[in-house]
């Protein structure tokens, strides 16, 4: 706001302390301003303040009549021919700024990774000046550009922390007090379509926004909010769902080359279970979307039932469950044999009833897939015996059995090779040895020395960048299957499945800690 002058008449002096308003100056085009030497230099309140050589008259008046038409009330400055000339470089000055913002925008737009981070906290510290449309936007945006699964919003006693998730770690970026974040949140509300008005019941929405992937492509990228009340201020998070990120080739979901063979070969049978088992946040909705796509070659037809549906394949048809109007996934499944598909995707098994219905179309050639929660690979017969499960339709129906965690990959740019310490030896070679007992073929070789990172800039001091996932795969022998039908013990399918080289969780991890793909640290974070 330029300030005020008591007199009418502006002499150089006077302009040359002015600092114009580029949002009025912008009023009147640099060309019309020079051809009848009026400008707009500041507005107060509704009272926009206009500078004259008044050598114009009649342009002047027209002038003064198109702002009234806009119900604008104005003042008038008087000045000479030379200050009104310099008045006239205050253009070049909106042009230069105009270049500014839109150099701002582009570095916005193309930022990614930890240039995104520093952008989002640069942001915040000038968000006053900003729109609140505008600030939750781009924060928004920016926050995805950082390579985040998710954009947290977390209410604490008298504030609220904004708070990333990058290679499912969260990350504390900002923090907003109560009162402040309140006209944010509502603009997450409103874009996600969120009803302003509810605040007793948790609410889940969602809204697209456009933004770079990580192939630096620009696109549309679908993000689901979730919002929870709490004592003062709903918890928010925004999950932001796009394909190029999680959708990965089925080459490209992080299994070692023994587990890859195995599960290709049990994803190309025409019948049988695959079973994938693992707690959250473990990579499931990668790992199921990259198997569907590569199954997904146009010849045979593919059905899943999802809770929700996450991403959108094409030649594949995607149901959403609603269990409210009565569409469960014991409702489904009795439809779905009806439409003849050839591979069926389950997302989740919830009671005996869905478990006997998919193993009866396993067992009628179908390929199926499905999830459920347990704490290792062979823990999943148990649970379902718990189900009450017939063990005479359990084991012939399953084909492999999959548990995964993910675990954050050690960054190359800074990773240094070093000597094992003492208990580091030991529990490396211990494994090592129980993995070539079991696989003999694989020879496996312990050399002391591990890897180890220094904070860098490439890995924003994290020692890591992006993930991949530590796997068991449980692949189901005549042998197997007939000690499920004559069932003893747990430890006896575990013995059985050794003998077939089987590996646990924490072998798959060692081979990659000696593949220098991630840490011990890891090991100890995760498991």
């Amino acid at each position: 706001m330029a300030e005020e002058f008591k007199k009418t008449i502006l002499e150089l002096e006077d302009i040359q302390k002015i600092q114009p308003d580029f949002e009025q100056l912008k009023i009147i085009n640099q060309e019309t301003a020079g051809k009848i030497q009026v400008l707009v230099f500041a507005k107060e309140k509704n009272i926009l303040k206009v500078l004259t050589t008044n050598n114009y008259t009649k342009s002047l008046n027209k002038i003064m009549w198109i702002l009234e038409e806009k119900w604008y009330k104005h003042e008038i400055y008087y000045t000479s021919l030379d200050a009104f000339t310099y008045a006239l470089t205050r253009y070049d000055q909106l042009e230069e700024s105009k270049k500014q913002a839109a150099d701002s925008i582009k570095e916005q737009r193309q930022a990614g990774w930890k240039w995104a981070i520093s952008m989002i906290k640069r942001l915040f510290e000038t968000r006053s000046s900003v729109e609140p449309w505008q600030f939750i936007t781009e924060t928004i945006r920016l926050a995805f550009q950082t390579w985040a699964s998710d954009l947290h919003f977390q209410p604490e006693i008298n504030n609220v922390e904004m708070l990333i998730r990058i290679d499912w770690v969260l990350q504390k970026l900002v923090e907003f007090t109560v009162e402040d974040f309140q006209k944010y949140l509502q603009k997450i509300m409103f874009i996600s379509g969120a009803k302003l008005n509810v605040d007793y019941i948790p609410q889940d929405w969602r809204f697209t926004f456009e933004a770079i992937d990580s192939e630096w492509n620009t696109r549309n990228v679908d993000a689901r909010v979730s919002l929870i009340p709490w004592l003062k201020i709903p918890s928010t998070v925004i999950r932001f769902l796009d394909a190029t990120m999680w959708l990965k080739w089925f080459e490209e979901i992080w299994f070692t080359w023994k587990n890859y063979d195995v599960l290709k070969r049990n994803i190309a049978k025409n019948t049988g279970v695959t079973i994938f088992t693992w707690p959250t946040w473990s990579g499931k909705s990668t790992t199921l979307y990259s198997i569907l796509n590569y199954l997904n070659n146009g010849e045979r037809k593919i059905i899943t039932l999802e809770d929700p549906v996450e991403y959108q394949l094409t030649w594949i048809q995607q149901s959403q469950i609603n269990v409210a109007k009565g569409y469960t996934y014991e409702v489904w499944l009795k439809a779905v044999l009806r439409h003849d598909p050839d591979i069926i995707l389950i997302w989740e098994i919830r009671s005996k009833e869905t478990a006997e219905i998919w193993m009866t179309a396993a067992l009628t050639w179908h390929l199926v897939l499905t999830t459920l929660h347990t704490n290792s690979a062979i823990e999943w017969i148990t649970r379902l015996m718990n189900m009450w499960v017939k063990p005479y339709i359990l084991a012939p129906a399953i084909n492999l059995i999959v548990w995964q965690r993910l675990v954050r990959r050690i960054c190359p740019h800074c990773a240094i090779k070093i000597e094992a310490a003492y208990w580091e030896k030991e529990e490396i070679a211990e494994c090592v040895k129980r993995i070539n007992d079991a696989n003999p073929n694989m020879n496996l070789q312990f050399d002391w020395t591990i890897f180890q990172t220094v904070w860098c800039e490439v890995c924003n001091k994290t020692w890591y960048i992006w993930r991949l996932s530590i796997v068991e795969t449980f692949e189901i022998s005549e042998s197997i299957k007939k000690i499920i039908i004559d069932w003893k013990s747990t430890m006896e399918l575990y013995s059985a499945a050794r003998e077939n080289g089987y590996l646990t969780l924490q072998e798959d991890w060692i081979i990659k800690v000696l593949n220098w793909e991630t840490t011990l640290d890891e090991l100890r974070r995760v498991l």
